[in-house]
């Protein structure tokens, strides 16, 4: 794990507390100065993560300091932070210029406190994924494994694209980085259209190109071929590591909102205790099946399901064994449809089965077979049969899906009356039995 030091140089004894306070609280060890010139000694001996001094400094400007630290080895790359007595766009400019890597006023220091903080997650935190990568010079690629591990992440290292793209095809990758002049049969180039290619999260994987050549156009067709970054050699460790962190860490962000959107899809489209569709899903996908049956000129049955003598199953056994039976039955109607058909939870102890391409008499066959097997399946161990309505709807009719439930649920009615466990099919003149 890093270690994050931090250099406060200020006058003011009460300040450099309020300071200090704040860096430790975010992380960082903490060493004090209270002039410009004990912080440059000071830097000399010890190189620090973060380095925040004050504008008015009593012996030079913040500027004067920025500029001299720069110049100091070992901190090219360190944050410097300058703390003014107020907002002043001269003298951020100034500060800018000289090397500062931000400035905040001292009068308002919470915006201080969550780069602070965020700073030092960004430093500390291991992060977790996989990343493939591809780099034909066995020096840098052991120095760009060794980085990345550092951060916590898992590595796979190819010298060429064509192992690399065999090892994407198998794996889940959060980062790929390639330099894009590779031996073998696959260039780095080719590598990132093949994966763009590809449908779905996989094809979506951020990927990092890397060259020596730094030229324009052939950055611009990169990007138009669908990187997300570029790098040129020779790569400077800090800047890819900051890459690598944003890539990696914005990837599975997304996966994770996708996943969340998923679950909630799943929340509002399955009933809970049968995962089947439930009725807002039946709602959602049933305006496809009529606009596909008077497309295609075919039939389109719905049938309604209502377990007989449901109330007195649960006063009977009780609620937990009634909903073990629902959950039995959703198991079981999935394994039974067609692979067009849909089923759903209605509501209660009633189901509903969309039926394309289904008349009247193929549909009331598909639910005598469900009545049949249904005996052999004893959902629970229970012995458990069906009033069950069929309607069905011809292409010229302007049916919908409410006028289609109706017509089976008043013939799952007229089954109910007739002594249950039969089937009764709907018709515009008649209810018919079968």
């Amino acid at each position: 794990m890093r270690t994050l030091n931090a250099l406060i140089i200020d006058s003011s004894d009460s300040f450099r507390q309020l300071v200090a306070e704040l860096l430790k609280a975010a992380g960082y060890s903490v060493t004090t100065a209270v002039s410009g010139q004990e912080g440059l000694e000071l830097a000399h001996k010890e190189r620090f993560k973060m380095v925040c001094c004050a504008y008015d400094l009593p012996d030079m400007s913040g500027s004067d300091f920025c500029g001299q630290i720069r110049t100091t080895a070992g901190y090219d790359l360190a944050s410097i932070i300058v703390l003014t007595p107020e907002d002043n766009s001269r003298v951020l400019k100034q500060a800018l210029l000289a090397g500062a890597t931000d400035i905040f006023c001292k009068n308002d220091l919470d915006e201080l406190d969550i780069y602070l903080k965020r700073s030092a997650e960004r430093e500390m935190r291991q992060l977790s994924g996989r990343v493939l990568l591809i780099e034909d010079s066995r020096v840098l690629q052991v120095i760009i494994v060794d980085l990345i591990t550092d951060m916590g992440l898992d590595v796979d290292a190819y010298t060429n694209a064509d192992g690399a793209w065999e090892a994407f095809q198998a794996g889940n990758y959060d980062l790929v980085i390639t330099d894009i002049m590779v031996e073998g049969s696959i260039s780095g180039i080719s590598l990132v259209r093949k994966i763009r290619r590809l449908h779905g999260e996989h094809g979506n994987v951020p990927i990092i190109a890397a060259s020596g050549f730094d030229n324009m156009s052939r950055k611009i067709e990169l990007f138009r071929l669908g990187v997300n970054d570029y790098i040129a050699k020779p790569i400077v460790r800090e800047e890819l590591r900051q890459r690598v962190f944003n890539h990696v860490t914005g990837y599975q962000r997304l996966l994770g909102l996708r996943s969340q959107q998923n679950s909630l899809y799943s929340l509002a489209m399955l009933d809970e205790l049968t995962q089947l569709f439930n009725r807002h899903a039946l709602r959602e996908f049933s305006g496809k099946y009529f606009s596909h049956a008077r497309r295609a000129n075919e039939p389109l049955s719905l049938a309604v399901l209502d377990i007989d003598y449901f109330k007195e199953i649960n006063e009977k056994l009780g609620f937990a064994e009634g909903d073990k039976i629902l959950t039995e039955l959703g198991a079981w109607f999935k394994r039974f449809v067609r692979e067009q058909d849909l089923v759903a939870r209605w509501a209660g102890e009633e189901f509903v089965f969309l039926l394309p391409g289904c008349d009247s008499e193929t549909a009331v066959g598909l639910m005598e077979r469900l009545q049949k097997r249904l005996k052999q399946f004893k959902p629970s161990n229970t012995a458990v049969t069906f009033s069950i309505g069929v309607a069905t709807v011809i292409p010229e009719d302007d049916s919908n899906l409410n006028s289609l439930y109706s017509a089976a649920d008043r013939a799952m009615y007229q089954a109910k009356m007739s002594g249950r466990n039969c089937i009764r099919v709907h018709d515009a003149m008649e209810t018919n039995e079968v």
